[in-house]
């Protein structure tokens, strides 16, 4: 059976590596040096945050131990354009584009981490780790952030409010070189250390009370899985912008793919999976509909047919008990 799931990680692998080499040498065989230099920083940003995305959505689903409900639940990606079109709303879109890209990657990474540690500090301690009631306010905080960001837009001058709708899908053409290098230190040490805890992870899916008789340390291990969760969250949508339903597009994908408990198998396959997905879309965006829509329209669209074949799928089985 482990051979079996390392045959499939193999394969994930290759198909990932193909996917960029494609998107690498399609049209550009004799290697320009500019067109080199913009693929490269393309390719080097969709990895940072694909792999972002992969180890937050597998941490936070080995805490929730829930197929449907992903880091996007909390909000963060919601907040993100809220905090964006607040900021042209008040100061118009001029003095956003003016500020430093470096400065708003750390300045908005700091204000979703803060929203989303304020979460967990009302929601979660050692004693007792109530997520789901988190997940519950983190979804009305959704719901607000949405109606918020609307209300801002019904007020804003058509130009400004075009400004602020395009901060709401994400691209990876826009990202700068001394992001992607910030974004790396932030991106590459919390991958390496969550893969640290892939054993404690298995135990963990197990369930509070399994764990707790293990010998694991359920509330530690919880807070220290959801912190991370939130600082690649927010580092990746600083460096690519939101992606709604990408995480449960990926999540199912993998643990469908890959059918294992074993994180040590798990990460490496949805980073794989994270990475090709989007590799693919940027290459159906760029070369077959000319950056005439953006790749998150397409995750997104293709995300919400997945999620509700998945509803309609558990509700018949519930109906079928």
């Amino acid at each position: 059976m482990y051979k079996k799931e390392i045959f499939r990680l193999l394969i994930l692998l290759f198909l990932t590596l193909s996917a960029i080499a494609f998107y690498f040498l399609w049209d550009n065989l004799s290697l320009i040096s500019f067109i080199v230099q913009l693929r490269l920083k393309t390719i080097f940003a969709i990895i940072l945050s694909g792999t972002a995305l992969a180890v937050a959505t597998l941490l936070f689903h080995s805490v929730a131990n829930n197929r449907i409900i992903t880091p996007s639940s909390l909000g963060l990606e919601f907040l993100y354009v809220l905090v964006k079109t607040l900021v042209v709303f008040i100061f118009g879109s001029a003095f956003l584009l003016q500020v430093n890209a470096i400065t708003q990657f750390i300045s908005g990474s700091l204000i979703l981490i803060a929203f989303a540690l304020l979460l967990y500090r009302f929601f979660l301690n050692k004693e007792r780790v109530n997520i789901f009631f988190m997940l519950l306010v983190g979804m009305i905080c959704t719901s607000l952030f949405m109606t918020l960001n609307s209300f801002l837009g019904i007020l804003m001058d058509p130009t400004e409010f075009q400004v602020a709708q395009d901060i709401g899908f994400a691209s990876f053409n826009r990202v700068e070189k001394d992001v992607l290098k910030i974004a790396a230190v932030i991106i590459i040490p919390l991958s390496i250390y969550a893969y640290t805890l892939s054993k404690k992870l298995d135990v963990l899916v197990l369930g509070k009370d399994c764990a707790v008789n293990l010998g694991l340390d359920y509330g530690k291990l919880c807070q220290i899985s959801l912190m991370i969760t939130a600082v690649l969250i927010a580092a990746s949508t600083m460096l690519s912008g939101p992606m709604f339903f990408f995480g449960l597009l990926i999540l199912n994908l993998v643990l469908q793919c890959v059918p294992t408990f074993r994180h040590q198998i798990l990460f490496p396959a949805i980073i794989c999976i994270s990475i090709l997905i989007l590799i693919v879309g940027q290459s159906i965006v760029f070369h077959a509909l000319n950056f005439k829509t953006e790749l998150s329209v397409i995750i997104n669209f293709i995300g919400g047919i997945y999620f509700f074949y998945l509803i309609l799928k558990v509700n018949q089985k519930w109906q079928l008990q």
